[in-house]
């Protein structure tokens, strides 16, 4: 597997806007919000409307399109160790295809071996917090269909299926 270092040089040489500034702000799921809460961080929380569901996000800067704790300066994330699920999961997402639940990678090559993801991609489903993810599928995947629709094409690639059951206590 890729260490910190390797993701992090990766994702810079990458053209494409990043989560931190830019799409949508990262959802939270209630692990999110009592870490942002441990943090004294809860006024950065707001509640949206997504797919006529409440959820709760971060909020952006102020006339920004950039996450409340990037650090345009430094190009770092302010709480990063602390940082949302969903920031944990970038690139990869999650999208419904054909009706199964797949992992995708945003990239600018599509080309790219994504192999030596597969271990954060199974330490990432094994996070209790990925069950929220599973759960809110319409959520992301409406975001999906909006955000990077003909108009706004995003290069993507399909990794393989969500393996949701390796969290559970079967």
């Amino acid at each position: 597997m890729k260490d910190k270092f390797e993701m992090k040089e990766l994702c810079e040489k990458c053209e494409h806007v990043s989560c931190c500034t830019g799409f949508d702000a990262p959802f939270l799921f209630e692990n999110d919000i009592k870490k942002l809460s441990e943090l004294g961080k809860e006024e950065f929380i707001e509640e949206i409307k997504v797919a006529n569901m409440k959820v709760k996000s971060l909020k952006k800067k102020s006339n920004s399109t950039n996450c409340v704790f990037w650090d345009e300066r430094k190009r770092t994330c302010q709480i990063y160790e602390d940082r949302p699920f969903d920031c944990k999961m970038f690139p990869f997402d999650i999208m419904k295809i054909d009706e199964q639940i797949m992992w995708i990678v945003f990239s600018c090559n599509e080309e790219s071996s994504w192999e030596w993801s597969e271990k954060y991609l199974q330490k990432l489903e094994m996070d209790p917090s990925f069950v929220n993810i599973v759960q809110n599928i319409g959520i992301f995947q409406h975001t999906l269909e909006t955000e990077f629709s003909e108009n706004h094409p995003l290069p993507y690639k399909v990794i393989r299926k969500v393996n949701f059951r390796s969290n559970s206590k079967d």
